[in-house]
């Protein structure tokens, strides 16, 4: 892959002072319109590999499946239709693949443009026993392996299972052994390992028996043929069968330290073996005859490797890092890559197609093109950036946790530290022009016109000794706005006048009382405000009035943005009780909201930025991900909720149901419940019936409850959330109905 190693004649100077982005095209993740930028091609760990000619298949962590059509230069991610982690793949053929881990398995015969479960237990979220490892002989016929030595096979695909006998010595079995691994060479011809064993079955699974013992616990088996099988393990154990599977010898080609996890040979007999260390890749020659080599392909650890052709060896591990070897694994090159370092948080920049984000160490990571690649440089300090803005693609300025403000001109090519002309330190910065900068502080804010030559303090009451901790522009108009515990002003004319801006309360005391805790306006008058306890509040008249949005669900909110009056993303810290990088989507201002499932790793309060037409994404604390859909894939889906009675005359026991369209098989709906002077939000998680019906039970109590179902979506309908319903429980509706009990009584 070429290394694209300028931007334009015109940020020729500027790229200068930053390490050029990598190659490799961005992966979708499988499971939201969201697409890898960094790492490149993709950030979830790679476990498992398998190759059928030029096309392979790359299983991993968070439901990742990948593939490839031309010997792993370039990948694209497959919806799988699941969150688990994947460990075990196999290829029959180019467009012929299962894969599965955990509680999962799947299998495609369209090369991956469609997936169909492979249905080894009731329910995928959670199982007695997980998948060890799968072995098919043809799109219909497979046999699996479970992780406590039960075997079962299927014949229609895996709709439908036999029980087959337990691998000998397993836990199943009556043993206490671990499983390794299965292959089957035909219907009835088969091997599994169980702790050091290998046993040999003729009958299909009825019946086995032990045909070698390598004395360390076996891990993987491998056939490169019919006549030529392999087995590795603990303590560099490595056997080699010429006689499909009748007998084994040991082969010395790795360190007793190593332990082997899997094995991969090409057409002239060069095998590479892994690692559960993934430092290193063992190679070796004539099928383990010619002993081992030691190949360091990598600084990040490799756990999965094939031959993608005799000579392209294909490997990947931590984090998606991706490498290939022309020479048959002698030496590797890396696919894509990933910048260095750490990161706090994401900001747009002034420029279509340019975002930044500001790092440990100075560090400075920004895209020109998108979000598609990044590249890295660094501001002249030793301490973690807080803030940048960027009004241009040259010119830009930087904040530290010291409170040193730097400011350049070239695009990050040099930079010139500027005084504020206050001991204070600035919280955050924001340059609405390449000339006019505007420092936050914890008292007020300080404002140049000179490129930060001279700061002047800004006197307009409305933000005079205030506490402040955010500055923002709105997304249409450029308006400016500030914000703090007890305030929230804007600014039409660059930070030079301000005005307040009211905050949420039907009340002077219930504005007081309020604590702000981030603003994010689309327009001058249309905005949101998030407080403290979580609750997001929207306007459509600068402040005027405010409007309570409980169709959010929940009170986990850590970040927002807006990119229109009518979209808006949110930052949640977890979804139904469940941790990990979600986020909710809107697209009707506010009325409903679709979750979205991007990373397994948690998104940063600041880790969410709405740029002209792009969104960007810190997963974690280094993964980059950008999206032109707002996140959002796949076909619409809707749900909606309602109960019997939404009046009610005194607490009680009440049956809140809805419906899922279009039904979705198995999938998973998540009820959320606020009570009467509440903030926080109850949430039960429900199956949906094959007729996109569900159906939970709730207690409530005097006053007002609000109820709300979401759904992250099924990798083919996109996620959605209903509208918001509430139950009253009150004296008035006690005295309806006794007026309705009189006047039955009459009758």
């Amino acid at each position: 892959m070429s290394i694209k190693t300028a931007l334009g004649a015109a940020l020729t100077a500027a790229l200068l002072a930053f390490a050029a982005p990598v190659a490799g095209a961005s992966v979708q993740v499988g499971s939201s319109g969201w697409q890898w930028g960094n790492p490149l091609p993709q950030g979830n760990t790679v476990r498992a590999m398998s190759f059928a000619g030029a096309t392979g298949y790359a299983a991993g962590d968070f439901g990742t499946l990948l593939k490839t059509t031309d010997g792993g230069n370039n990948w694209s991610g497959l919806p799988v239709g699941t969150f688990q982690g994947l460990s075990v793949v196999q290829a029959l053929d180019a467009n012929t693949v299962v894969a599965g881990g955990g509680c999962v398995a799947r299998r495609s015969t369209d090369g991956g443009a469609s997936f169909s479960a492979i249905r080894f237990t009731p329910v995928e979220s959670n199982c007695r026993v997980g998948l060890r490892d799968l072995s098919f002989i043809s799109a219909d016929v497979g046999y699996l392996l479970l992780a406590d030595g039960s075997v079962f096979t299927t014949t229609d695909g895996g709709t439908q299972f036999a029980p087959r006998t337990a691998v000998p010595d397993s836990s199943a079995a009556g043993g206490s052994a671990a499983p390794g691994g299965i292959v089957f060479l035909d219907a009835r011809t088969g091997y599994a390992t169980s702790g050091s064993k290998i046993f040999q079955t003729l009958d299909g699974g009825v019946s086995w028996r032990g045909v070698a013992n390598a004395g360390p616990p076996l891990n993987r088996l491998w056939f490169a043929d019919a006549q030529h099988g392999f087995a590795v393990g603990a303590a560099g154990v490595f056997l080699r069968s010429d006689d499909g599977g009748a007998t084994w010898s040991a082969r010395a080609v790795a360190a007793n330290s190593q332990n082997l996890t899997s094995i991969s040979c090409n057409t002239s007999k060069i095998c590479i073996l892994t690692t559960s260390a993934g430092t290193e890749l063992i190679r070796t020659g004539e099928y383990g005859d010619a002993g081992g080599t030691v190949v360091t392909p990598s600084t990040d650890p490799i756990f999965a490797a094939g031959f993608g052709s005799p000579q392209r060896v294909v490997a990947a591990g931590q984090n998606g890092a991706t490498v290939v070897s022309d020479d048959t694994g002698v030496r590797f090159t890396p696919v894509g890559g990933r910048i260095g370092g750490t990161f706090r948080a994401l900001r747009a920049g002034g420029e279509r197609n340019t975002a930044y984000a500001p790092g440990a160490d100075g560090a400075l990571a920004k895209t020109a093109d998108g979000g598609r690649t990044w590249s890295t440089g660094n501001v002249p300090t030793t301490a973690d950036l807080l803030d940048v803005s960027f009004p241009t693609a040259t010119d830009g300025y930087a904040l530290d946790v010291d409170g040193g403000l730097f400011h350049t001109d070239n695009g990050g090519a040099a930079w010139e530290g500027l005084n504020t002309g206050s001991t204070r330190r600035p919280v955050t910065v924001l340059a609405p022009d390449a000339s006019t900068v505007l420092v936050v502080g914890l008292r007020g804010l300080r404002r140049s016109e000179d490129s930060g030559q001279t700061f002047d303090q800004v006197r307009a009451k409305a933000v005079r000794g205030a506490q402040l901790t955010g500055v923002a522009t709105a997304h249409a108009d450029g308006t400016l706005f500030v914000w703090g515990p007890t305030t929230v002003a804007r600014s039409d004319d660059g930070g030079a006048t301000w005005i307040a801006v009211p905050k949420p309360g039907r009340t002077a005391r219930e504005r007081r009382s309020l604590t702000t805790a981030q603003v994010a306006f689309a327009t001058t008058t249309v905005g949101l405000l998030r407080d403290t306890a979580g609750r997001i509040w929207r306007t459509t008249n600068a402040g005027r009035r405010w409007t309570l949005l409980t169709s959010v669900g929940t009170e986990d909110v850590v970040g927002m943005a807006t990119s229109s009056v009518r979209k808006a993303t949110l930052t949640i810290g977890g979804f139904g009780g469940q941790s990990g990088g979600y986020l909710l989507r809107s697209v009707d201002a506010g009325a409903t909201w679709q979750p979205q499932f991007v990373v397994n790793e948690p998104i940063q309060p600041g880790g969410l930025a709405a740029g002209d037409g792009i969104d960007y994404l810190l997963a974690g604390r280094s993964g980059l991900l950008f999206s032109a859909t707002g996140g959002v894939v796949g076909s619409s889906s809707q749900l909606t909720v309602t109960t019997r009675r939404r009046s009610l005359a005194k607490p009680g026991r009440i049956t809140v149901t809805g419906r899922l369209q279009p039904a979705g098989g198995r999938a998973q709906v998540v009820v959320s419940a606020v009570g009467p002077g509440s903030t926080s939000w109850s949430h039960q998680t429900v199956a949906v019936a094959s007729n996109g019906t569900f159906a939970t039970a709730w207690n409530v109590r005097r006053g007002t409850t609000t109820f709300i179902a979401q759904w992250t979506g099924d990798f083919k309908s996109a996620g959605a959330g209903s509208r918001p319903m509430t139950v009253t429980v009150s004296s008035r509706a006690r005295r309806a109905h006794h007026r309705r009990a009189r006047r039955r009584g009459r009758r």
